[in-house]
């Protein structure tokens, strides 16, 4: 054989490597769906472990408290780990569960050892934690490529709480969560910002609601008709599980909540425009009148659970276990499993 047959034998035609090229292609084209749902399945999972976690830590601070995470004040008012763990406690859940999330060190940094007095140095510190939050209320679906979670904050110029230093005017961000607690059935889950200024005012401010587990006070001065809360966490509650006769495997504790998609990272969403850590507001606390959703911007209401994922929201229940909840369940079973009591307080 000549030496030019063996060079024709060994060598690929331009047809061939197009084809070879075209069939790559295809393979590509097959299982590129079949790996971004791998890396969503993974990512689904690793919500459902985060609010898992988040639950086993309510359950712990219910052990050492008495009762479940508090919900604070209102939405102009921060943590303060000098002010214990009850209705005095102008922070939201997130806040309150930071000793039992590996966050006792950040928790323990604000401390001024003064219940009645916020020092520049609490102030700082106080800051510090709302612009560094937990990557636990991260859902990795949602805004997985935000690493510390953190996002502008158009809302109120450079203030973020009573309690808090001012944002710099390089720096005007804050910490978000995901993941919203169980306010109850009712259509609302915020009040107002809380009571005005220092804490001089507190013990003679005039709340929202009376005594610990939800009972309306008061109108507040936007003139919604605000009905009786009935979940886990909201303003100023000290909720157990002694309150749950509805059962606390029939109970929501802690869930995704509801968002805009177009709004994931600007801060202007009604319901992801405050702080994770902030007191009772719809950016940290949701209810079970309607929903859930998936995220879209068609929901009006910021006071409802949903998520990014397709086939429905992770609920996390008052016993500790994780559910995902379809989009498609009966709106009544829903709404059943916001309320602890059967829609009623005492």
């Amino acid at each position: 054989m000549s030496r030019k047959s063996i060079s024709r034998i060994g060598a690929f035609t331009l047809v061939e490597l197009l084809v070879v090229i075209a069939i790559i292609g295809i393979l590509v084209a097959l299982l590129l769906p079949a790996i971004q749902a791998a890396r969503e399945s993974a990512r689904r999972q690793q919500c459902s472990n985060h609010l898992k976690q988040l639950s086993l830590a309510a359950l712990n601070h219910h052990e050492s408290a008495g009762h479940f995470p508090t919900g604070g004040w209102g939405w102009k008012w921060i943590g303060d780990p000098d002010r214990g763990t009850g209705q005095n406690q102008p922070g939201g859940w997130v806040f309150n569960l930071m000793p039992f999330t590996e966050e006792g060190v950040s928790y323990a940094a604000a401390s001024d050892g003064n219940p009645d007095v916020v020092t520049p140095n609490q102030r700082a510190a106080i800051r510090e934690i709302v612009v560094k939050p937990l990557p636990l209320i991260m859902c990795p679906s949602r805004r997985a490529g935000s690493g510390s979670n953190v996002f502008p904050k158009p809302a109120d110029g450079l203030f973020i709480a009573n309690n808090s230093a001012p944002n710099p005017a390089s720096g005007n961000v804050a910490g978000r969560s995901d993941y919203a607690i169980n306010a109850g059935s009712q259509s609302n889950c915020e009040f107002a910002d809380g009571p005005k200024g220092t804490y001089a005012i507190v013990p003679v401010w005039r709340w929202e609601t009376v005594g610990t587990t939800g009972k309306i006070n008061r109108q507040p001065s936007s003139n919604k008709n605000y009905e009786d809360q009935n979940g886990i966490s909201f303003q100023r509650s000290e909720v157990a599980i002694k309150h749950i006769t509805d059962g606390t495997s029939k109970t929501y504790l802690i869930g995704e909540k509801h968002m805009d998609p177009i709004n994931y990272d600007t801060g202007n969403d009604d319901g992801d425009n405050e702080t994770w850590c902030t007191g009772y507001n719809n950016d940290n606390f949701r209810c079970t009148a309607a929903g859930p959703y998936q995220d879209t911007t068609s929901v009006p209401n910021a006071c409802y659970f949903g998520s990014v994922h397709s086939a429905g929201v992770y609920m996390a229940w008052c016993d500790g276990h994780v559910e995902l909840v379809s989009y498609g369940v009966d709106p009544n079973v829903h709404k059943a499993a916001g309320s602890r009591n059967g829609g009623e307080n005492f």
